[in-house]
């Protein structure tokens, strides 16, 4: 092998190993919302609904049909708040509800 590719791959290697450093804490802020949400939905509830998505402070969920989805849309306000109280460092400021595909 050459000085060369070593050098470079020493240098990819250190670069990946940076932009995974940077990406842990992201991973770590919603897997806790993750877990949270799944101590926090109420037992008939979590079979039916799954978290969709975390952008922009908002936590998107998907529920399996609209008896499920208004279910959540009326504990909603709740299940902000206490996702707030449990991961504040995930910054969920709401809940958008919708239908799984």
């Amino acid at each position: 092998m050459d000085e060369r590719t070593t050098s470079r791959e020493c240098r990819i290697g250190d670069l990946v190993s940076d932009f995974v450093g940077r990406l842990s804490p992201v991973c770590s802020q919603y897997d806790s919302v993750a877990q949270a949400w799944a101590t926090l939905l109420p037992d008939p509830l979590r079979a039916h609904c799954r978290i969709a998505g975390v952008s922009n402070g908002c936590l998107k969920v998907a529920a399996d049909g609209s008896s499920y989805m208004f279910e959540l849309q009326l504990c909603k306000a709740v299940l902000l708040r206490e996702l707030q109280r449990v991961c504040p460092a995930a910054r969920v400021r709401r809940i958008e509800v919708g239908m799984a595909r």
